[in-house]
C-alpha cells in the first residue's frame, strides 16, 4: 500500500510514479483555493485513482469523476475508490470516447498522459467550457527540448531549441500549443502556473469563452530568439520571426517556436495556492520550489551564470550574487526554478556581463 495525503493506494496492474507527488500536492492546493461542492472535476488519466481520489478527499468537490482507458488497469482504480470510501464516477473509456459520448462539461480537466498531451487535448477541449481549469502534463521532455526536433515540429508544430534555455522554451512550446487548438474552440487561456520539474512539464491553464478572448491569446504568440555567439536572447509576440541577426553582435540568431510569449504565472493565484500549501503542511521541498517560482521575474528568458562567465573566460561567480548586483541597479533579477545556477531578469546581455566582470573584478582585488 501507498499512502499520500488522505488516501492509500494498491498500485495493482497500475503505474504510480511517487516522483509526481509534488505535482498532485500543488493541484490540491490550488482547486482547494477556488472548489465547491459541486465543481465538476475530472481525472482523465486516473491509473491507480490516486488524483482523483486525492481531489475527492481533500477539496470540497463531491463532483469527480476518475476515466481510465486500460480494463485491467480500471479495475484496480475502482478497487482504490471503494478502498478509500470515495462516491466518485468511475469510467472504462478512452479520452475520445467519453468525450464523444457525454453531455457533462467538467471545471477542472487533469490530463496527466504518458508523453504527450497532444492526442488527448482536442477532445478534452470539447467537454470544456468558459472558467474551466486545464492541468496538463508532458513527459515527453526530450521532444519539447530540443533533443528530437523533427518530432516536436510534427506533434507540436514548432521548432525547439536544444541549448541552455530549452526548459522555458519547452514550457511556452506547450502553452502555445494550447492556446492554438483552445482558439479552435472559441476559447482563450490564462496562464495560472507553469513549471519545469523532474522529467515533465505541468501548466494551469483557465479557459475564457469567447472569440475576443480567443483572437487575444492568439495575440501573445511569438517566437524565442538566441544568440549562441554573445549570449542574447528575446522573445516576442508576432505572426512571423521579427529578428534574423543578433542585435547586439550581428551573429545569426538560432529562432524557436511558435510559442507562447505572454505571462507564465498569475501571482495572485499562486499566492493564494502557497498559503494553502503551507496551510496543508505539504512537502518543504515543493513549497521552496513555489518560492523561487513566485519570486522569478516575469520576463522571458532566462540566463545560465556558468555559461555567461565561460564565454567571458571569468571564474565561476554565485547566480544569487549576480543577482542581487543587478537588484542593486534597480533590475529585476532572481534565481529561476527552470534551471540550476541560472537567473531570471528584465536586464539585457550587456548589463549582465557588465554586473559580471565587475564582480569578477571586485574578487581579484579582495
Amino acid at each position: 500500500m501507498y499512502s499520500e495525503g488522505r488516501a492509500r493506494i494498491e498500485a495493482g496492474a497500475a503505474f504510480l510514479n511517487p516522483l509526481a507527488r509534488f505535482s498532485r500536492d500543488f493541484s490540491i492546493a490550488l482547486v482547494s483555493t477556488f472548489a465547491k461542492r459541486d465543481t465538476k472535476i475530472l481525472d482523465s488519466t486516473a491509473a491507480t485513482g490516486i488524483r482523483g481520489i486525492r481531489y475527492y478527499l481533500e477539496t470540497k468537490s463531491r463532483a469527480v469523476t476518475l476515466l481510465e482507458i486500460n480494463r485491467r488497469v480500471s479495475v484496480s482504480m475502482r478497487r482504490n475508490v471503494r478502498a478509500n470510501k470515495v462516491k466518485a464516477a468511475t469510467v472504462n473509456k478512452s479520452i475520445q470516447e467519453f468525450a464523444n459520448s457525454t453531455k457533462e462539461r467538467f471545471d477542472v480537466i487533469d490530463l496527466d498522459p504518458f508523453g504527450s498531451i497532444a492526442p488527448d487535448l482536442f477532445d478534452v477541449l470539447k467537454i470544456s467550457r468558459d472558467g474551466t481549469y486545464l492541468f496538463l502534463t508532458a513527459t515527453d521532455m526530450a521532444v519539447l527540448c530540443g533533443a528530437h526536433e523533427q518530432a516536436c515540429l510534427k506533434i507540436y508544430d514548432a521548432k525547439p531549441m536544444h541549448n541552455e534555455v530549452c526548459h522555458e522554451v519547452a514550457a511556452r512550446i506547450l502553452i502555445g500549443f494550447a492556446a492554438r487548438l483552445a482558439a479552435q474552440f472559441n476559447f482563450g487561456i490564462e496562464v495560472a502556473f507553469s513549471i519545469s520539474y523532474a522529467h515533465y512539464l505541468r501548466v494551469i491553464l483557465r479557459l475564457h469563452q469567447g472569440a475576443d478572448s480567443a483572437k487575444d491569446s492568439i495575440a501573445q504568440l511569438g517566437y524565442s530568439y538566441f544568440c549562441e555567439k554573445c549570449g542574447y536572447r528575446n522573445a516576442g509576440a508576432s505572426t512571423f520571426p521579427k529578428e534574423r541577426d543578433c542585435p547586439a553582435c550581428g551573429n545569426r540568431l538560432l529562432i524557436g517556436g511558435k510559442l507562447w510569449t505572454g505571462s507564465l504565472y498569475d501571482r495572485k493565484m499562486l499566492k493564494k495556492a502557497i498559503s494553502e500549501f503551507k496551510r496543508r503542511k505539504f512537502d518543504d521541498a515543493g513549497l521552496r520550489m513555489l518560492e523561487t517560482i513566485m519570486n522569478e521575474p516575469d520576463a522571458p528568458l532566462y540566463y545560465s551564470i556558468p555559461k555567461i562567465t565561460k564565454k567571458m573566460r571569468l571564474p565561476s561567480i554565485s547566480p544569487s550574487i549576480v543577482a542581487e548586483s543587478l537588484r542593486k541597479k534597480r533590475f529585476e533579477a532572481e534565481k529561476t526554478h527552470f534551471e540550476k545556477d541560472c537567473i531570471k531578469t528584465n536586464a539585457g546581455i550587456a548589463e549582465i556581463k557588465e554586473e559580471i566582470a565587475g564582480l569578477s573584478e571586485q574578487s581579484e582585488k579582495v
